[in-house]
């Protein structure tokens, strides 16, 4: 099982780029990043092999649409470094999942094990917002409220496409949107939304790669949730209440109407961006029956013109028919957030026309053991789709005997055998003379 580690940052350099405040945190070369990958992330030789970019990070602060007005959010940009001052990149939105600690969001997590350093050693540029109540901001976090969680996401695109030109990053014009857990659910909600209308010339959204995420939350998420005796983290259900509470209101005026005391007195004062999930979940009880009010749980499973289950479809994120590739990634023993989503989905998707949505099933994993999979195979998912179209070879420099080993991006042998002997590939491969992994290429369209 993997978990995604992360730390916090240190403020270092801030300046002013077209009217964003940018801020310096760190920065890696590439062979630490590929170090990393395969020692602490364990992943294979084949994929580190592709990290051929040294990265920067910096925290970029912007305003953004949010109620009736405007606030500050903040969010995490890293930039790929190029031998030659030519190079476009594309731009990756890659949201994060569930955080419950307004300092864990990804622009205050300046180390390599932000996974941010990795796509963007692929050679891309990765934007990160950390949302709307965490990071920079302070309020309530709204969690699993679709519009703020896209405003957020495309106020990001927008403030670093405009900062682009000044930050001396040009760009090829694809934006590629995936997104783990709650990131899921950003990444649909954010591509359900069109492009802001300053960018739309420029930027092209050409594929998302939504990630056990809650797509459907008043079909799917919440009665399978309230279903079972027990739910393996009751905190996120009152992450959900409270941050639909203080954007709409009008589900409750004290937090005891939504769960018993003694819990309540305790449950809410924890919502306050300092406490993790799992010392929430340390002060609930086992079931579900001893946490919430029977009431509520017959509403959530059979009143659906309750207003919290009117509040829960109005962000459901999946009732769109895309025009870019939309391929979704889950795994069957998800105990929080169940795989139905997915399915949900692609059924409901093709069912209304999409030509090319698709749920793929990555296993029987849990939650957390299904992320590092999924994540990592969008990114490569991605990076082939940039490289379409691309002629040229590199590093192709063997002598037609040599004796080589041809992988796809997923590490899988494609071909074993003689250099001259090799079957016409088009795509993007690895090539392995000789069994040695120091002499790994790359290689396009061969």
């Amino acid at each position: 099982m993997y978990k995604l580690l992360f730390l916090l940052s240190t403020a270092i350099i801030a300046e002013q780029v077209a009217g964003q405040e940018l801020q310096f945190l760190n920065s890696f070369d590439e062979n630490q990043i590929a170090d990393y990958a395969i020692t602490d992330l364990e992943l294979g030789g084949q994929i580190a092999a592709l990290f051929n970019h040294d990265v920067e990070m910096y925290r970029m602060s912007h305003d953004m649409p949010f109620l009736n007005g405007e606030i500050a959010v903040s969010g995490a940009v890293f930039t790929p470094s190029s031998s030659t001052a030519t190079t476009e990149y594309p731009i990756v939105v890659f949201n994060h999942g569930t955080t419950f600690v307004r300092n864990n969001a990804p622009s205050f997590k300046p180390e390599i094990s932000n996974m941010g350093y990795l796509f963007s050693s692929l050679g891309f540029v990765v934007l990160m917002p950390d949302y709307v109540g965490l990071g920079e901001s302070q309020i309530t976090h709204p969690y699993c409220h679709a519009e703020s969680e896209s405003d957020c996401g495309w106020s990001l695109v927008e403030a670093f496409v405009e900062s682009s030109e000044e930050m001396g990053i040009s760009l090829n014009g694809n934006l590629f949107i995936s997104g783990y857990s709650q990131g899921g659910h950003v990444a649909m909600a954010m591509a359900k939304n069109t492009l802001p209308e300053s960018i739309e010339d420029i930027i092209e959204l050409r594929a998302v790669a939504p990630l056990s995420g809650p797509y459907d939350m008043s079909g799917t998420q919440l009665p399978l949730t309230f279903e079972q005796i027990s739910y393996s983290n009751p905190a996120y259900l009152f992450y959900t209440l409270k941050g639909w509470e203080s954007v709409y209101g009008g589900i409750y005026e004290e937090f005891s109407e939504i769960c018993y005391e003694p819990y309540a007195s305790v449950i809410e004062p924890m919502l306050d961006g300092f406490h993790t999930a799992d010392e929430i979940n340390a002060e609930c009880p086992e079931e579900l029956t001893d946490l919430f009010p029977e009431e509520l749980i017959q509403t959530v499973l059979f009143n659906t013109d309750n207003l919290i289950m009117q509040l829960a479809a109005e962000n459901d994120v999946y009732q769109w028919v895309p025009e870019m590739p939309v391929h979704m990634m889950y795994c069957t023993e998800d105990e929080e957030v169940f795989h139905q989503n997915a399915l949900l989905v692609e059924s409901w998707m093709n069912d209304n026309g999409a030509q090319d949505v698709v749920a793929y099933n990555l296993g029987a994993a849990n939650h957390n053991g299904c992320a590092l999979s999924a994540i990592t195979n969008s990114m490569l998912w991605f990076y082939s789709l940039n490289a379409a179209g691309t002629n040229s070879i590199s590093d192709i420099s063997f002598d037609a005997n040599s004796k080589i080993t041809v992988y796809d991006l997923n590490g899988r042998v494609v071909y074993t055998g003689d250099l001259k002997s090799r079957p016409h590939l088009t795509g993007i491969f690895l090539i392995q003379p000789d069994g040695a992994f120091q002499a790994q290429k790359k290689f396009l369209n061969w």
